[in-house]
């Protein structure tokens, strides 16, 4: 036994999430299995490629890495959903369980659709005499809402009524709320009673009803299906009816270990669902609604606190990682100072592709199955000790990962992508809250934006690096150019001047430059500039900045040595330098004359008064090297005529 067990679903159904996993954990901790959630947040809004690319997480887990993994497949809402980790998982031959969809060569167990609405609709017809009954669908074409509604039409059809209106809904808050709207909005009659295919849209339907002015159940009955936790917590609280959920998790853990020790058994077992009456139908609510609503009032505060608390994370977030110039800056400028968010508790980590601060658009690839071996960790908090940036191997799935005997924990794997983009993932430990609300998906998308921000910032610093050295550096040197000196150089000597320190700016000039470009081309005097700025840089020192100031001069800024050390300072480099164009061995002579000027602290001088001072001085060197060089000329000249 591995002591895993893999569960993956899709993270917009959190009710039925938190009863599956909340009830896998009591039976997992008395086996000490380790639970790993793999979550998608695929839907009908968002492109189809960037669904897809969120299904390279179920790519992460190795499957024969698990004892087994079900598959709430009723949460998908693509057929590449599960067809994605079918393909892995049920071909690798682990044993598998599929909750509330029947999948082929699976076994599963699900809760029926048509018995709890029956009991429902008897209820409305003979307990509340409700004459004109409205039904609002989920999606078009989907199975369970098919059922729902034929077990309403059903009996209609034996008390010889027939539906008084449908409404065209997709199971959400939203379309519900809308439609209604509109419903209302055109002078339509009111029915008795709306039955609504889920509780979200049974919860739109009323707020359009109160929108309206209308109360519920004194102006109409309103009912849902599936028995939300949100419908149970308002005023009034929801008649609906339930699939047993509360006991799906446990049933889901045991049978699995069922099909664990006979893995080539096939079953299906269904679970009637079943009608619960309450305030929104004219009856009275259980104890334990009205208790549930209680708390939740109670807590609505704090839970609040807690998301207001994320918000405000992120907001403090969005600007130092806007501005982020490097992948480490995650952390130095944003999480380090941060403070934690509550609702992922002490231990998750952020990790993402290592190519994605570092290969631009175009190379970086759109589709990708699986993650890179060597993960960059951007961000972890173990045990509430904040981390900086690191790497693991993906194949443990979450960093030093070890299953310990006697312990049961549960692991949390979300998706990170932008577009078309699979940025990586977030990992989280043993809090599981996170997926039985918005909460999850909530930080995914925000992290998601922030990470994609900081990744075109960084990318559009480094290309203005580039354009910025293309811009101040001289192409045939490399050292800075006109502008670059105008930016970089004449700034040092502004700033060793704020901080009362002294200077030097060092002027080098190429003899009889015009001579070697007319007599030897402009190959060669390209090669001489070239080698006068290596030259100039290899023996001047280190921490010094250097630039071409027009064709054949340069200039050199730096710290200023002590006076008594400036004649040899300035000789050592000058007679490196030609040392260094002698060991050349060129068909002409090279050589370059050097002039400087110190610029004390107070000096009031603008940068031209330097310049011209140093020149002055290169150029009495110059006129002493042109006269030897003549005279040594003459000589020459001489000898050849006797």
């Amino acid at each position: 036994m591995k002591n895993k067990i893999a569960v993956f679903t899709n993270g917009f159904s959190s009710e039925f999430i938190e009863y599956v996993i909340t009830g896998m954990q009591k039976k997992a901790e008395i086996d000490s299995v380790d639970i790993f959630v793999f979550v998608s947040y695929c839907n009908f809004v968002t492109p189809e490629l960037q669904n897809k690319c969120q299904l390279n997480l179920f790519h992460l887990p190795n499957p024969e890495d698990f004892d087994g993994a079900i598959m709430l497949t009723n949460t998908f809402n693509f057929p590449y959903e599960s067809e994605r980790v079918c393909a892995r998982f049920q071909r690798a031959g682990v044993p598998m369980l599929s909750l509330e969809a029947e999948i082929p060569h699976m076994s599963c167990i699900k809760s029926e659709n048509y018995k709890g609405v029956r009991a429902l609709a008897q209820h409305l017809v003979e307990h509340h005499n409700a004459k004109k009954i409205m039904y609002v669908n989920g999606i078009e074409g989907n199975v369970e809402n098919s059922q729902r509604r034929q077990a309403l039409v059903d009996v209609l059809d034996e008390h010889k009524m027939k539906l008084f209106y449908e409404i065209q809904s997709d199971f959400s808050f939203y379309s519900a709320f809308q439609n209604m709207n509109d419903y209302l909005d055109s002078g339509k009659e009111l029915p008795d009673a709306i039955v609504c295919g889920n509780d979200h849209m049974a919860i739109g339907v009323h707020s359009s009803l109160t929108n309206h002015g209308y109360t519920v159940p004194d102006d109409v009955i309103v009912t849902g299906f599936d028995m939300i936790k949100e419908s149970q917590c308002t005023f009034p609280i929801f008649a609906t009816v339930s699939r047993g959920w509360d006991k799906f998790g446990e049933m889901a853990y045991d049978k699995l270990k069922y099909q664990i020790e006979h893995p080539k058994e096939r079953f299906l077992e269904i679970n009637d669902s079943f009608f619960v009456p309450s305030e929104s139908c004219g009856c009275k609510a259980s104890d334990s609604a009205e208790k549930h609503r209680f708390f939740t009032i109670r807590n609505l505060y704090y839970e609040n606190v807690l998301k207001d608390i994320m918000d405000i994370a992120f907001q403090r977030l969005q600007v130092p990682l806007a501005m982020a110039e490097r992948k480490e800056d995650f952390y130095d400028k944003g999480f380090k100072v941060v403070r934690d968010i509550p609702d992922l508790g002490p231990s998750y980590c952020i990790c993402t592709e290592p190519a994605f601060f570092e290969l631009d658009n175009d190379e970086y690839p759109e589709r990708i199955r699986g993650y890179s071996d060597n993960m960059d960790i951007l961000y972890e908090l173990r045990d509430g000790q904040k981390q900086p940036i690191g790497h693991f191997n993906s194949k443990e799935l979450y960093p030093d990962y070890k299953h310990v005997f006697g312990e049961s924990n549960v692991y949390i794997f979300a998706p990170l992508n932008h577009s078309n983009f699979i940025i990586g993932y977030v990992a989280i430990k043993n809090s599981p809250k996170l997926l039985f609300n918005s909460d999850l998906y909530k930080f995914i998308s925000n992290l998601d934006a922030l990470l994609f921000t900081m990744r075109i910032h960084i990318f559009s610093e480094r290309t203005n690096k580039e354009l910025k050295k293309i811009y101040m550096n001289d192409a045939l040197t490399g050292i800075y150019n006109r502008t670059g000196c105008e930016k970089v150089l004449y700034n040092y000597i502004l700033e060793q001047k704020e901080k009362k320190e002294r200077s030097m700016l060092v002027f080098a000039d190429i003899d009889r430059m015009k001579t070697i470009n007319d007599v030897y081309g402009h190959l060669n005097g390209d090669f001489a500039i070239k080698a006068t700025a290596e030259a100039f840089k290899k023996h001047a020192p280190k921490d010094w900045l250097f630039g071409r100031y027009g064709g054949d001069e340069f200039i050199a800024v730096g710290s200023c040595p002590p006076d008594k050390e400036i004649p040899d300072f300035i000789k050592n480099i000058s007679e490196s330098m030609t040392a260094d164009f002698k060991s050349l061995n060129l068909a002409f002579m090279l050589h370059a004359s050097i002039g400087y000027v110190v610029i004390e602290p107070d000096d009031e001088g603008t940068i031209d008064d330097y310049i011209n001072s140093a020149d002055k001085v290169m150029y009495a060197e110059k006129e002493k090297y042109h006269k030897i060089i003549d005279s040594l000329q003459k000589k020459k000249n001489k000898n050849k005529q006797t």
